[in-house]
């Protein structure tokens, strides 16, 4: 059931994710222990370091670590909007005690998703029905994805004050498309034998409040705009409906494959008609 798991919390990170062509956050458990770290070295650091636009000079000073590691502690509430030339896509995900709780409109499709003691609930508000999933994933190991952290794999390039008066900060990352031949299959490689993908990362930094405003991911495919309609690490709370014991639970019957094969075949339509 990992890809299950996998491919609903990869759903919040918007169609340019759903395409694989944005290179984002999508790192594996390593990076995100790697972005803990880093994130906690940024704490030790004077967070003054950071505080006007020009002043950092790598990447354990800025205030894109300072909200990694934010995004790595107990609890948080994201409420944010993912744009790109496939379209608007919403998505709300609070994390406290180790459970999530994502509110999302994805690709037409409104999801009601928890997380609760290593049970995934997906829930149809409308009819009180539900289906399980057991999870083999920590939340732990979403938290990059789900609030677009970094981690060491991120050059930082620069800080700087926008015309509006934000304080943006670039970054780039490059990572492998880490293809896998089989047997018997030739790469051609006579013109370049690079493999790799490299994505741009600007985040915006309300100036006075240090605030994250939105997240823009650029690479030669596509540009993505994640605007964050608000952020807080205080006073989470997830829990299932206070009637959710009324509620009626449904089999999930349906393969993997089957779901993978309809998210795809919704996202091309969706990508049509952008087009």
């Amino acid at each position: 059931m990992k890809k299950i798991t996998a491919l609903l919390v990869s759903l919040i990170m918007s169609c340019a994710v759903m395409a694989g062509c944005s290179g984002s956050s999508s790192s594996s458990s390593s990076k995100s222990d790697s972005s803990t770290s880093k994130a906690e070295t940024s704490a030790a650091a004077d967070e003054s370091t950071a505080s006007e636009a020009g002043t950092a000079t790598d990447l354990e000073d800025t205030l894109t670590a300072q909200y990694t590691k934010k995004i790595h502690g107990e609890s948080l509430a994201i409420d944010m909007t993912v744009a790109s030339e496939y379209g608007d896509e919403s998505a709300v995900v609070e994390i406290a005690g180790g459970n999530m709780h994502m509110k999302m409109n994805v690709m037409g499709m409104d999801m009601d998703i928890y997380a609760i003691d290593g049970v995934m609930y997906t829930l149809d508000s409308e009819s009180k029905t539900y289906y399980t999933v057991d999870m083999e994933e920590s939340i732990d190991d979403f938290k990059s994805e789900i609030g677009y952290g970094i981690d060491d794999s991120y050059k930082f390039i620069s800080s700087e004050t926008t015309d509006d008066g934000l304080i943006c900060e670039t970054f780039e990352n490059t990572e492998d498309l880490g293809i896998e031949l089989g047997s018997g299959v030739t790469l051609d490689t006579s013109e370049s034998d690079d493999r790799s993908f490299k994505t741009t990362f600007k985040y915006y930094f309300n100036a006075d409040t240090k605030d994250l405003v939105k997240i823009e991911t650029i690479s030669d495919v596509t540009t993505t705009t994640v605007t964050v309609n608000s952020f807080t690490t205080e006073n989470v709370e997830v829990k299932l409906p206070d009637d959710f014991d009324s509620w009626t639970e449904q089999s999930f019957n349906m393969d993997t494959d089957d779901i993978l094969d309809d998210a795809e075949l919704n996202f091309e339509s969706e990508a049509e008609s952008a087009e």
